[in-house]
C-alpha cells in the first residue's frame, strides 16, 4: 500500500515575533491550527522570539533596528524591505537543505525575492500568497494566491487572473466554541486589575496607532461629540510615527480619566475584549480586518465604515455606518450602548465561529496547500 507523504510546507513571516500586527498574529495562529494535520509537514519561520519545535527564528534587521533604519534610508527602500531582505538571506540556507513542497507567505517583498531565487536555482518549490493587505494584481510570479473576501477575488479575476489560480479562503481565528461571559463580579475585578474604571461603559479600539489608516484622530473627535458622562476609551495598538499627534489629540478634547493609549503583549490583549462594552475600527478600508473576529468571538458589538469588506465579514452583526462623516461614529456608539444584551453577543460569537473559526475553516487550508 502506498501512502502519500505529507506536503512539506514553510510558514514564513518576517515580523512575527517582533510586530503586533494582523499578519504576524494570523500566521502563528496559522501554524498552531494546522501543525498537527497529518497531510501537512510544516515549519514556522518567524524574525524574532524564541525558536522551538519546527518553530524557527531567523537572524534579520527588523524594522525598527538601529540597522534597518540606517539600511533603508542608505538604499531608498524603508526599513520594512530591509527586513524583509535580510529574512530571506537566512531563509535560503533552509530550503536548500529541506526543499519544501509549498511557502506560504503574506509579505509581498520576500515572495518577489523568493521568486526570483526560484528562477535563479531551478528550484520546484510552490509559491502560496495569502493577499490579506490586499496587493493588486497582475500576481504573475506567485503559483497561487489565497484570496481572504470575495471583494478581493472578484476585483482579481476582473483584472484577468485565472480563477484556478486561486482560493476564497478568508482568514481564520482561535476561539471557543461556546461563548463565555464573565459575571458582573468577574468582570469588576478584571477591569480593577487592568486599572479600568469599574461602572463605565468602554469603547475599544485595537490597531496601530496613527492616523492614515486606523484614522484613531477620527475616533477621538467623534468620542469627543458624545454628551457628558462620556464612555471610556481605550486604544491599544503599535506605536508609530505619527502616533504622538494621536496622544496629543486625546490629551486635549478628552478627560485624562475617561480615555488611555497603550501597546499591550498579545496574550493580553483578550481581557481587554472580555471587560470592554463596544468595539470600533475606524478604518476606512481594511483587507480583511481579522481584528473584527477577534471581538465578536468575545461576543462585543463591532463599529466600522460601510464597505464590501465589513459587510463580508460582520454580515448581519456589525453595525456600520459612512465614518467620513463627522458625527456618524457618535451616532452610532449611542445607539449601540442602548441596544446590546447578552442575547446579541451570543448571536455574534456564534456567527464568527461558523464563518471563521479554525475548526470550520481547517480543511479547507489544507486543501489549499495541496492545491
Amino acid at each position: 500500500m502506498n501512502i502519500e507523504a505529507p506536503t512539506k510546507v514553510f510558514l514564513v513571516c518576517s515580523g512575527l515575533g517582533n510586530v503586533k500586527r494582523g499578519f504576524e498574529s494570523f500566521t502563528q495562529e496559522c501554524f498552531d491550527a494546522l501543525s498537527q494535520e497529518p497531510e501537512l509537514d510544516i515549519t514556522l519561520f518567524k524574525g524574532g522570539g524564541k525558536s522551538n519545535y519546527r518553530q524557527i527564528t531567523l537572524a534579520n534587521f527588523p524594522r525598527d533596528n538601529s540597522v534597518g533604519i540606517y539600511l533603508g534610508k542608505l538604499t531608498g527602500r524603508g526599513a520594512y524591505f530591509i527586513e524583509q531582505v535580510s529574512f530571506v538571506c537566512s531563509l535560503l540556507p533552509h530550503i536548500y537543505q529541506q526543499q519544501p513542497d509549498v511557502i506560504y507567505f503574506s509579505d509581498g517583498t520576500i515572495g518577489n525575492i523568493l521568486w526570483h531565487w526560484r528562477k535563479r536555482t531551478g528550484q520546484r518549490y510552490k509559491l502560496l500568497f495569502s493577499n490579506g493587505g490586499p496587493l493588486s494584481p497582475p500576481f504573475e510570479r506567485w503559483d497561487h494566491v489565497q484570496q481572504v473576501a470575495p471583494i478581493h477575488l472578484q476585483a482579481a479575476v476582473e483584472a484577468g487572473e485565472p480563477l484556478e489560480k486561486q482560493s476564497l479562503v478568508p482568514y481564520g481565528i482561535q476561539m471557543d466554541s461556546q461563548l463565555k461571559i464573565l459575571s458582573p463580579v468577574q468582570k469588576a475585578t478584571l477591569r480593577g486589575k487592568l486599572e479600568l474604571p469599574e461602572y463605565i461603559p468602554i469603547v475599544l479600539s485595537v490597531g496601530a496607532i496613527n492616523k492614515s489608516h486606523k484614522r484613531m484622530d477620527y475616533l477621538i473627535c467623534e468620542v469627543a461629540q458624545l454628551p457628558k458622562p462620556r464612555p471610556y476609551l481605550l486604544i491599544l495598538g503599535q506605536q508609530e510615527a505619527e502616533s504622538s499627534e494621536i496622544f496629543q489629540l486625546g490629551n486635549q478634547l478628552l478627560e485624562p480619566e475617561r480615555f488611555q493609549i497603550k501597546t499591550v503583549a498579545p496574550h493580553q490583549v483578550a481581557d481587554y475584549y472580555q471587560v470592554a462594552d463596544v468595539f470600533v475600527l475606524t478604518s476606512l478600508g481594511e483587507g480583511f480586518g481579522r481584528v473584527f473576529l477577534e471581538a465578536m468571538s468575545y461576543g462585543l458589538p463591532c463599529l466600522a465604515h460601510d464597505y464590501e469588506v465589513t459587510q463580508f465579514v460582520l454580515k448581519d452583526e456589525g453595525y456600520l455606518a459612512n465614518f467620513q462623516l463627522s458625527g456618524s461614529l457618535a451616532n452610532l456608539i449611542l445607539q449601540v450602548l442602548t441596544q446590546n444584551n447578552d442575547d446579541s453577543k451570543y448571536h455574534r460569537h456564534q456567527s464568527v465561529y461558523e464563518r471563521f473559526s479554525w475548526d470550520r475553516l481547517r480543511s479547507a487550508y489544507v486543501d489549499m496547500m495541496h492545491r
